[in-house]
C-alpha cells in the first residue's frame, strides 16, 4: 500500500472539508478493496471491503487510460440517497491503475431546494400536460421506462440521434440528467447506444453540465 499512503491525508482533508454529506473513499486497484473510508453512507462498508460494482465498470472499461478523472456522475447510496460522484484514477509511473479516490456527495435537499427556487422563480400555476408525456408505467420494466424517457427527449429535435450537433447532444444529455435518467443503473450505457457514441464520451458530456 506504500504507493497509496500520500493520498490518506488527502482523503482525510477532503472529508473534514466537505463534511458528513461526502463520503470519500480511497481504493487499492490490485487488491480490489477499500484503503481508506471516510464518511461513510452505509455501515457495512469498511477498510477490506471490496470495490464497487461503478468502480469496477470504469475499471473494465480502462477509462483511466482516456481520463484523469470523471466527475459529476450521477449515483444512489444504499439508502437511494440521490448522489453527485467524481473518481480520480491514480496511475503509477509506469501509467498502470493502482487506486482511485471517489468522492459521493448527498444532493437530495440541494434538488429540493432548486424545485423551491424555480417555484419562486417561475410561480405556481399547474403545467399543462399533454396525455402523450405519459405512459403506464406499471406496464413497463424498468429498462422500458428509461428508454421510453430517452426517446421521448429525443423527439425535442429534428434529426435522427447520430446526426445531432455537439450542442444538441450536451442539451439532450442536460434534459435527461434533469429527468434523473443518469441515476438508472445502465442509462449511460443506453444513451451511449443510441446516440451511437462511447461510454466515456456520454460521461465528458455529463461533466460540462
Amino acid at each position: 500500500m506504500s504507493e497509496l499512503e500520500s493520498y490518506i491525508p488527502m482523503v482525510k482533508f477532503f472529508s473534514k472539508f466537505l463534511g458528513t454529506d461526502a463520503e470519500v473513499i480511497l481504493y487499492d486497484t490490485r487488491k480490489m478493496e477499500i484503503v481508506l473510508i471516510e464518511n461513510a453512507f452505509n455501515p457495512d462498508v469498511k477498510v477490506g471491503s471490496p470495490i464497487p460494482e461503478m468502480e469496477k465498470k470504469f475499471m473494465e472499461q480502462e477509462l483511466f487510460k482516456e481520463e484523469e478523472s470523471l466527475v459529476n456522475y450521477r449515483a444512489f447510496s444504499h439508502e437511494r440517497n440521490k448522489l453527485r460522484s467524481a473518481t480520480h484514477f491514480i496511475n503509477n509511473l509506469n501509467g498502470e491503475l493502482i487506486g482511485m479516490v471517489t468522492i459521493n456527495y448527498k444532493v437530495d435537499e440541494l434538488i429540493e431546494l432548486r424545485s423551491m427556487l424555480n417555484r419562486l422563480i417561475s410561480g405556481t400555476e399547474p403545467f399543462q400536460y399533454k396525455t402523450d408525456h405519459f405512459y403506464e408505467s406499471y406496464n413497463l420494466s424498468f429498462e422500458d421506462l428509461m428508454t421510453n424517457t430517452i426517446k421521448e427527449a429525443l423527439k425535442n429535435f429534428n434529426v435522427p440521434p447520430e446526426r445531432l450537433s455537439h450542442e444538441e447532444k450536451l442539451e439532450l444529455i442536460r434534459m435527461l440528467d434533469e429527468k434523473g435518467i443518469f441515476l438508472m443503473k445502465g442509462s449511460i450505457s443506453e444513451v451511449a447506444k443510441i446516440l451511437h457514441i462511447s461510454e466515456t464520451s456520454v460521461y465528458r458530456y455529463i461533466n460540462k453540465l
